[in-house]
């Protein structure tokens, strides 16, 4: 029997890249601003097909860093590194494409708001952050304070400064959400402490007028710090405002430990501004069409990977990137375990989405679906299925193994997914011959014995 496709895979995770000996040599040189060298070594290793170089090529094409300004080259490049699943690169189309674009009805509007939408799916925070904005203007889709609010939470919650800015201001107007300053003051702090000017300003603001408690010795220290790191007429206002309040510390030792604390300071990473107890414990919000359960059976029914945050098992984005150049995966695997052994048995099918996705290795990543198939696991159980299903990661396609799963799946699977495992059901057993149906019913029974002999005897090890 010939494999049939459940679906089609979409990454979500910034780029895939093949592993080339120039690829850390390209990024370095283009970290330190070495462009020509580093556009050298991105267009050879573009040419060979790695995502990465061309996404960093069409970055360079768009901004003329190292070659002449082109943005058709850079769209060029993008869609190259797209279609290797670069959200990043999404993100970017969506960016060019959306800024030309005058009407809802034209074809590059709606190629550019599809790509945004796919960048925002697989949490690419800067997405996530541009649909709030066009939610809360009004600007493409219909104004809704609720959705914007949302989205902008889910950008902040990646890290995203300007997300947490837009957070910030939401709490503090009510608009979305309930007015709460005590939450939009520790937005705003997050976002200031990752060096956005404008939430800079807005602390130093509120620490001079009524909106926050007056502290001029707290307002004196951000308007250092904006006059520290600021050239412009926003540096030349914080500096003026500066040097005014300090007439009115009276207290000098206060006046000298501000100013100390604003000559070492230094901007935190994206990273390390949200506490990992609110990475855990705030809720996702629900926006109706993005990520309600309609919208994820849609995603699921297309047989899209749905990768979560991995700090949540503590792997981190720079594991991951490092990872794809070292192609060392000892840590993530160790992260992996230690999240399993404290019950969070999902971490395994998180990184076989992760090995499938972001390292396009689906032979690994049916290995880790196994793990968490094994352990119960519903969300694992379907993607082993559909490997079996479509001969992907296996030796080759096995029906009776597919069927064997996906009514595994089944029994424990939410509403969400449990329908997308019936609609397989349905078109599998279709296309199976009575033998591989028949097959495919002995397996499942016998997994049903095992599993059922594995509780009893945990229970008599509980007894005992």
């Amino acid at each position: 029997m010939k494999a049939f496709i459940l679906g089609t895979v979409l990454s979500t995770v910034m780029f895939s890249s093949v592993a080339f000996a120039g690829l850390a040599d390209a990024l370095t040189a283009y970290s330190i601003k070495r462009y020509e060298q580093a556009f050298s070594e991105f267009s050879y290793l573009a040419d060979e097909g790695d995502a990465t170089a061309s996404y960093y090529l069409g970055k360079m094409y768009a901004q003329g860093l190292g070659v002449e300004k082109d943005p058709q080259r850079a769209i060029e490049y993008y869609q190259k590194a797209e279609k290797s699943y670069s959200i990043d690169a999404a993100y970017e189309l969506a960016e060019i494409l959306l800024a030309d674009a005058t009407d809802k009805e034209d074809e590059q509007f709606k190629t550019g708001l599809n790509y945004l939408k796919r960048a925002a799916y697989a949490g690419q925070a800067e997405a996530l952050n541009q649909l709030g904005e066009f939610y809360e203007n009004g600007v493409w889709v219909p104004q809704d304070f609720k959705n914007a609010f949302g989205f902008y939470l889910m950008g902040a919650l990646r890290g995203n400064a300007k997300a947490q800015f837009n957070v910030s201001r939401l709490y503090f107007a009510g608009k979305g959400v309930p007015q709460d300053h005590e939450n939009g003051l520790k937005w705003m702090t997050r976002s200031a402490r990752q060096g956005y000017v404008m939430a800079q300003k807005e602390l130093a603001i509120g620490r001079m007028t009524e909106p926050l408690i007056i502290n001029l010795p707290e307002a004196y220290a951000w308007l250092s710090i904006i006059a520290a790191y600021n050239a412009d007429e926003v540096g030349q206002w914080a500096a003026e405002k500066r040097n005014a309040i300090e007439k009115k510390i009276k207290k000098k030792e206060v006046l000298l430990q501000k100013q100390k604390n604003a000559r070492e300071w230094r901007p935190i990473k994206p990273e390390q501004s949200v506490p990992k107890s609110d990475l855990l414990l705030l809720p996702t919000p629900i926006i109706p069409g993005f990520n309600d359960a309609e919208a994820v059976q849609a995603m699921l029914a297309q047989g899209e990977v749905l990768l979560t945050d991995g700090r949540k098992y503590s792997v981190s984005p720079d594991m991951i990137v490092k990872a794809s150049i070292t192609k060392n995966f000892e840590p993530i695997e160790k992260a992996i375990n230690t999240a399993v052994n404290k019950g969070e048995t999902q971490a395994y099918a998180y990184y076989a989405d992760l090995l499938r996705s972001r390292f396009q290795n689906m032979k690994a990543a049916v290995d880790w679906y196994r793990k968490g198939a094994e352990v119960g696991d519903a969300y694992a159980q379907y993607q082993l299925a559909t490997a079996y299903c479509e001969g992907k990661g296996v030796d080759a396609a096995r029906p009776s193994q597919c069927y064997a799963w996906l009514k595994i799946a089944e029994e424990k699977a939410e509403d969400t997914l449990k329908l997308t495992i019936k609609n397989a059901l349905a078109l599998i057993s279709v296309q199976m011959t009575p033998e591989e149906r028949q097959q495919g019913d002995k397996l499942y029974t016998e997994y049903q014995a095992k599993n059922q002999k594995q509780s009893k005897t945990e229970e008599l090890m509980n007894f005992f």
